[in-house]
C-alpha cells in the first residue's frame, strides 16, 4: 500500500521529534533522512558546513544593533550630526556588507545537510563540465525554538512597527541630507535654509523617536527575553515537516517515473533555524560552478496548513533580485489547476521572512522558487505607505501565527493542504521537464 505526505510527516515526528540544530533531534533527522534516500535506492551525501553554536549571538546582535542606531539618531540631533552620519553609514554597512560575512567567519559547530541524487551524487553533477539542465527540490529539516502564546500580539504589533520605524529612519535620513545642503549653502551666502533647518531639528527628532522607538523597545525586550527565558522545542510539524516530507514524497514519485529531459536532486539543508546555514554556505561554495540559467530549484518552506500559497516574484529593497516572470505565471496556472489559492509576494522588510531560496535568489538564479502556505495578512498603513513609497511589488504577507510554538504539531496539518502542496510541486517539476524536451 502507499504511503500518503501525511502518513510519513507522522512518522518523522514520532520517530524523530523535534530536530533542533546542535541536538540528538537534528542527527536522528540526518540518518532517517538517509535511510529513506537509501530505500529509495538514491545515492545520497552528507555535506557538511558550519553554524554559529551558540543560542546567545542573534539576540545578543538583535540588542546591539538598536543601540547602534539609537545612537546614531541621537548623535543627528544632538549637535553631531557629521558624527551621526558616520554612525549611520557604518550600521548600514555592516548590515548590507559585514553582517553575512561576519556570520561564516564565526560559524564553528558542525552539522550536515542530507543531499540525495536520482542518478548520481550531487558531488558528481557540480564536478561535470558538462553538466545539463536539473532540478534542486528543497527544504531545511531542522525545528526552532517554541515562544510564548504572547509573542504571537508582539509579532503583530512588529508588522505595524516594523515599518512605522523604517518610515522614520527614512525621514532621518531624508532631513540629514537636506541639513546637509542647507549647509552647503550657507557657506555660499544663504544661510536661510540652514536656519530652518536648525529649528525644524528638534521636531523631526521628536517625529523620528516617536515613529523607530517602540520598535528598538520591542526588539530590546524580545532579545532579552531569547536570552534569558525558559527555552523549550518546537514540535516543528509544519515548519518543516511538512518542506521535509514534500521532497521526500517527490523523490518517491519521481523516482517511480523519472523526468525524461533534466537530472533532479533533492537536498534537506541544516540549521535553516539559525540563519539559513546550510543552504547559504552550500551556494556559496559552488555557485561558481552552477549554471543560473537551467538549474530550477524548488524550495518547500511550511507547506501543510493555510489555503493561500504564496508565489514568491522576487527579493530586495536596494539590490533587487526578481524570479523569472514565466516561472511566476507558470506556478500561478498549475496551483489554480490543482485548485489552490494562490498570492504573490516580494520578499522585503514589508512582507518579512525568508527561506532557503535566499541565497540562491542574492546570486541570481531567476527560477528559484518557495512554497509556503498560509492566510492572506493585509498589510498595516505603514507598511502600505511603505511599500508605495520604495516601490515594492506585491508587497503582500501571510500569517504563520502556529509555527515557533507548541502548536505546530502534526495534529494542525491539514492533510489536503500537504497533499495539495505536494501535487503542485510535482506538475511544475513535470512541466518544465516538458518544456525542456521541446526546445
Amino acid at each position: 500500500m502507499r504511503v500518503t505526505g501525511i502518513e510519513t510527516l507522522k512518522a518523522l515526528q514520532s520517530e524523530v521529534g523535534s530536530r533542533r540544530a546542535g541536538t540528538d533531534g537534528e542527527r536522528r533527522a540526518q540518518q532517517w533522512l538517509k535511510a529513506r534516500c537509501e530505500e529509495l535506492g538514491l545515492p545520497v551525501e552528507l555535506d557538511e558546513f558550519a553554524f554559529i553554536g551558540s543560542e546567545s549571538y542573534r539576540p545578543l546582535l538583535q540588542m546591539a544593533m538598536v543601540i547602534w542606531a539609537a545612537i546614531s539618531i541621537w548623535l543627528s540631533f544632538a549637535g553631531q550630526p557629521f558624527g551621526g552620519a558616520i554612525a549611520f553609514a557604518g550600521l548600514f554597512l555592516y548590515l548590507s556588507v559585514v553582517h553575512k560575512k561576519l556570520d561564516v567567519r564565526l560559524a564553528r559547530t558542525r552539522s550536515r545537510n542530507v543531499i540525495a541524487g536520482l542518478r548520481r551524487p550531487i558531488s558528481d553533477y557540480v564536478a561535470d563540465p558538462e553538466k545539463g539542465p536539473a532540478f534542486l527540490i528543497c527544504a531545511h529539516y531542522d525545528t526552532p525554538r517554541s515562544s510564548p502564546h504572547w509573542f504571537r500580539k508582539v509579532r503583530d504589533l512588529m508588522r505595524f512597527l516594523g515599518p512605522l520605524a523604517m518610515l522614520g529612519i527614512m525621514l532621518h535620513v531624508a532631513f540629514m541630507v537636506l541639513r546637509g545642503l542647507a549647509g552647503v549653502a550657507s557657506n555660499w551666502g544663504m544661510g536661510g535654509p540652514h536656519e530652518l533647518m536648525l529649528a525644524l531639528s528638534p521636531w523631526v527628532g521628536r517625529a523620528v523617536l516617536v515613529m523607530a522607538a517602540p520598535l528598538g523597545g520591542i526588539m530590546l525586550f524580545t532579545g532579552m527575553y531569547t536570552l534569558l527565558g525558559k527555552k523549550v522545542d518546537s514540535p516543528g510539524a509544519d515548519d518543516n515537516g511538512s518542506g521535509t516530507v514534500l521532497v521526500l514524497e517527490l523523490a518517491r514519485r519521481i523516482g517511480e517515473k523519472p523526468l525524461h529531459n533534466a537530472e533532479v536532486f533533492f537536498a534537506w539543508w541544516g540549521a535553516e533555524e539559525r540563519g539559513l546555514f546550510g543552504s547559504r554556505q552550500f551556494v556559496r561554495r559552488f555557485h561558481d560552478r552552477l549554471s543560473r540559467d537551467i538549474l530550477y530549484l524548488v524550495n518547500a518552506d511550511c507547506v501543510g496548513v493555510g489555503e493561500s500559497l504564496t508565489i514568491h516574484t522576487g527579493q530586495g529593497l536596494i539590490r533587487r533580485h526578481a524570479t523569472d516572470a514565466e516561472t511566476v505565471r507558470r506556478l500561478e496556472r498549475i496551483a489554480r489547476d490543482q485548485g489552490a489559492k494562490t498570492i504573490r509576494t516580494w520578499e522585503s522588510i514589508v512582507s518579512g521572512g525568508s527561506s532557503d531560496h535566499a541565497e540562491w535568489v542574492d546570486r541570481g538564479y531567476v527560477h528559484a522558487v518557495s512554497l509556503v502556505r498560509g492566510e492572506h495578512l493585509p498589510s498595516s498603513i505603514p507598511g502600505r505607505v511603505l511599500a508605495a513609497l520604495l516601490r515594492v511589488p506585491d508587497a503582500n504577507s501571510i500569517r504563520l501565527d502556529h509555527i515557533h510554538s507548541a502548536d505546530d504539531s502534526i495534529e494542525g496539518i491539514n492533510p489536503r493542504i500537504l497533499q495539495e502542496s505536494i501535487d503542485v510541486a510535482e506538475a511544475y517539476v513535470r512541466e518544465i521537464d516538458e518544456k525542456l524536451g521541446s526546445r
